[in-house]
């Protein structure tokens, strides 16, 4: 692969403007970072690594024009969206351009069945122009504010909304993508569901360029959110999992938070909303509250806290920003000392999981559980909060938990075909046809170092 040269940044400065373009060192080596400081063992690994040029192309003919450059030049090239990925596989490994698409950001059709849009495009806009048609996205990250919806289908998975629909990778959920390929003359390709999508789902940017996408919309919901507080771990869980597979309730939230992981929740902590010492269950739900507090009760709970319809997503507090890989953010900006493990229990053996896990690391191992549906099946699926000591204390960890039964995704590695979600062979076989000279985001395929 070759350098960005003078006459390079000239080029992409007359396909982009000079407005588009940015080379200060400073501004790059901070733009192609992401959320990888989540994670300890990706730290040292991935600081200081940067793009030599980041361009932001405001059309699709500016945006085939830089892949077009790319590939004549063998320069490399890593799409960008928002950053707000967690595993370090949107850093710049070689250099290279970084392709900015946030300038992409038209929402194409909208109906209460999809919505197409262009890759730049934030979720929350989506949710926020869907609600006005009575449909709303089916499932979002906890980055629903800044993230993009390409970024989203490149580095996502699941979130808010998941224990009802599942992930990315759920049939009907992600209904379509147009893919731009990095060739000399770039081809626009569009694929339809299903397997067409393997290559394209989580690629983390390495196979091609998301240029729009179709997602499946679901009917809005009138969501109210509502924190409860319960004695122990085990009382909190078995509440949540009588909810989450309540097939007559309608969900969109439900997380356990074992503590004191509630306690690093300043904002909680200053509302009462999260009592000391308690485990704290999160919710979204539509239903009566009063009923609710009827089944919170026979769990041993207490309601802490209830916000009405009326200030969902109003600007008001929302519980779902610290859910998900929110939860370890507000942990890691109070501590520093903890990260985190991407894990799934046995539904069957969620609590005996738990026990052994619990019986070997005490205080080090802390349960965050999401519920949610993947491929089809209801999990309690984990965002451990871990206490951070060493490299190999955490490679122990995930050693034991899947002794166990755990399924682990490793957070802690930045390489695609190192997570256990990696799609294998269509991810190969896409990034020959699409990429075929290995330009996108190097550096974060095992397989093709």
């Amino acid at each position: 692969m070759n350098p960005i040269t003078p006459a390079i940044i000239a080029e992409l400065t007359a396909i982009v403007g000079p407005d588009y373009v940015i080379t200060d060192a400073t501004q790059l080596e901070h733009r192609s970072k992401d959320h990888y400081w989540f994670s300890p063992v990706l730290t040292p690994e991935l600081d200081g690594k940067a793009a030599e040029i980041q361009v932001a192309p405001g059309t699709q003919e500016e945006l085939l024009a830089v892949l077009a450059l790319a590939a004549r030049q063998r320069v490399p090239l890593v799409p960008r969206g928002a950053g707000t990925g967690n595993y370090g596989q949107g850093v710049p490994m070689q250099g290279g351009i970084l392709l900015n698409h946030t300038r992409l950001n038209q929402i194409l059709a909208l109906n209460p069945q999809f919505a197409r849009v262009q890759t730049g495009v934030k979720l929350i806009e989506i949710e926020r122009k869907a609600r006005t048609i009575g449909a709303e996205l089916r499932f979002y990250p906890s980055t629903l504010m800044t993230a993009t919806a390409g970024g989203f289908l490149a580095g996502g998975a699941g979130g808010i909304g998941s224990v009802t629909w599942g992930t990315l990778w759920d049939e009907g959920n992600v209904l379509a993508a147009t893919i731009a390929t990095v060739e000399e003359t770039p081809r626009l390709l569009t694929m339809q569901g299903g397997a067409e999508l393997r290559g394209v789902i989580h690629n983390c940017g390495l196979t091609c360029f998301i240029v729009d996408l179709t997602l499946a919309l679901a009917p809005a919901q009138p969501w109210a959110q509502f924190a409860a507080a319960f004695p122990t771990l085990e009382d909190a869980l078995r509440c949540g999992q009588a909810l989450a597979y309540d097939d007559t309730l309608l969900k969109r939230l439900v997380t356990v938070l074992e503590w004191p992981i509630p306690s690093f929740f300043r904002q909680l902590i200053r509302q009462k909303i999260a009592p000391e010492g308690q485990a704290l269950l999160m919710l979204e739900l539509v239903t009566d509250q009063v009923a609710l507090e009827a089944r919170l009760a026979a769990h041993g709970g207490t309601l802490t806290w209830h916000s009405p319809h009326e200030k969902y997503h109003s600007g008001s507090l929302m519980l779902s920003d610290f859910s998900w890989n929110h939860t370890t953010m507000w942990v890691m900006k109070a501590d520093p000392n903890y990260t985190y493990l991407q894990d799934a229990f046995e539904p069957d053996r969620v609590f005996a999981q738990l026990q052994l896990r619990k019986a070997r690391y005490g205080e080090d191992l802390l349960a965050h559980i999401e519920f949610m549906k993947f491929r089809g099946q209801l999990v309690p699926q984990g965002l451990s909060i871990v206490r951070f000591r060493s490299k190999a204390q955490v490679w122990e960890m995930i050693d034991y938990c899947e002794s166990i039964g755990q399924w682990i995704a490793n957070p802690h590695t930045h390489k695609l075909d190192e997570d256990v979600r990696w799609n294998g062979q269509p991810i190969l076989d896409a990034k020959k046809a699409w990429d075929p000279y290995a330009l996108l985001n190097p550096g974060h395929l095992a397989a093709l170092e």
